[in-house]
């Protein structure tokens, strides 16, 4: 990057002696035409006496001085021209000194004198030589300005080339960018899915789906808590399956774990949008309910789960089916209890009384 500032610097270096040189160009040029105007103003005066014309090669001559002096101002810029500028310098005195001498010729001996005619022969031999140093002069700032051109299409050059290596550069860079972007955003994509998907796994129940005891416990605390402020009734239906166990012993894990899921997707039907449905052991389950207003309601649902289980699970290999049976104790908040716990502790006694009482049926707690 540095060589572009560098290259930078120097094209601005490069114009601006381009400008040098042509501004001295300009003034070699004015300083011509200002010698040729004296030139004239001279013979002018010379063949008709006018003072007009003495007072415009006056002028001329004061112009000429400060031309001169512009020009040796380049020397620096340009040392090509210091020689010529001594040699014109040198001719342009002694064409001033010629032009004296035939002004004093004038004024003395008339225009007709031999030696006015000698002067003014000098005069123009030495106009001669200034212009062919003018011209040389011209020819070397002419040689140094093509210089310049060619230094400043070679840097401009360059500089397109490093420029295109640049955008180059840097649409590589983008392109780099823009996919390591796009893979930070798939990468955090997929942790943060794998997260939701462990958070996930962390409160589900792996082979039915069904929410797991944490997600239970946490749910029925905010339920009662929600209740409380509410002056809301929270019920809990304590479930356990009856001939499960028979079941996996006689037919397999394989076949209770089927037995287990056609469980759940027939109380699934059973239930309503609001109730919270969970396994919370290998044959245990909960509901809460919300939204009800008396036991009468509770129990309803208690019979849609019994009824949903008296058809078979499955039908084993020798054609004879296989059926469960669901034992459930009810509890209800806070008529029964006050606390999460011991809402659970009610439920679960319920539940025992009904499967030591003939199961397949559904008890209340009574305290």
């Amino acid at each position: 990057m540095s060589w572009v500032f560098f290259s930078a610097h120097h094209l601005l270096e490069s114009a601006q002696r381009k400008v040098q040189i042509s501004d001295a160009k300009y003034e070699a040029v004015k300083l011509l035409n200002s010698l040729i105007t004296a030139e004239n103003s001279l013979r002018g005066y010379l063949l008709t006496g006018n003072v007009e014309f003495l007072d415009t090669y006056n002028q001329s001559a004061i112009q000429n001085d400060s031309l001169l002096n512009q020009l040796k101002s380049h020397q620096t810029e340009i040392p090509e021209i210091a020689p010529l500028l001594v040699r014109l310098d040198t001719l342009i005195k002694n064409k001033f000194g010629v032009g004296q001498v035939a002004l004093q010729i004038q004024l003395s001996a008339g225009s007709y004198a031999p030696h006015l005619r000698m002067a003014t022969n000098n005069n123009k031999l030495i106009m001669d030589k200034i212009r062919m140093e003018i011209r040389s002069l011209d020819l070397i700032m002419q040689n140094e300005s093509d210089k310049v051109d060619r230094l400043l299409a070679e840097t401009l050059n360059q500089l397109k080339v490093l420029s295109l290596a640049i955008v180059l550069l840097m649409s590589m860079i983008l392109i780099i960018n823009y996919k390591r972007t796009v893979w930070l955003f798939e990468h955090a994509s997929s942790i943060e899915e794998l997260a939701e998907q462990f958070g996930h796994l962390a409160l589900h129940d792996t082979l039915t789906k069904l929410p797991n005891r944490r997600n239970f416990e946490q749910y029925l605390k905010q339920a009662i808590s929600q209740a409380g402020r509410s002056k809301q009734k929270v019920g809990l239906l304590y479930m356990d399956l009856d001939g499960f166990k028979l079941i996996n012993d006689q037919y397999g894990h394989d076949a209770g774990d089927k037995a287990l899921i056609t469980a759940v997707e027939r109380i699934n039907k059973t239930l309503r949008d609001s109730d919270f449905f969970a396994r919370i052991g290998g044959d245990e389950f909960v509901l809460v309910a919300n939204h009800f207003h008396d036991k009468n309601e509770l129990q309803v649902i208690a019979n849609r789960i019994i009824e949903a289980l008296n058809q078979a699970v499955f039908d084993n290999p020798a054609d004879k089916q296989v059926f469960m049976g669901i034992s459930i104790g009810i509890a209800i908040y806070p008529d029964h209890v006050k606390s999460a716990k011991t809402l659970i502790t009610a439920a679960d006694q319920a539940m025992y009384e009904a499967k030591t009482s003939g199961k397949n049926q559904a008890h209340f707690y009574h305290s």
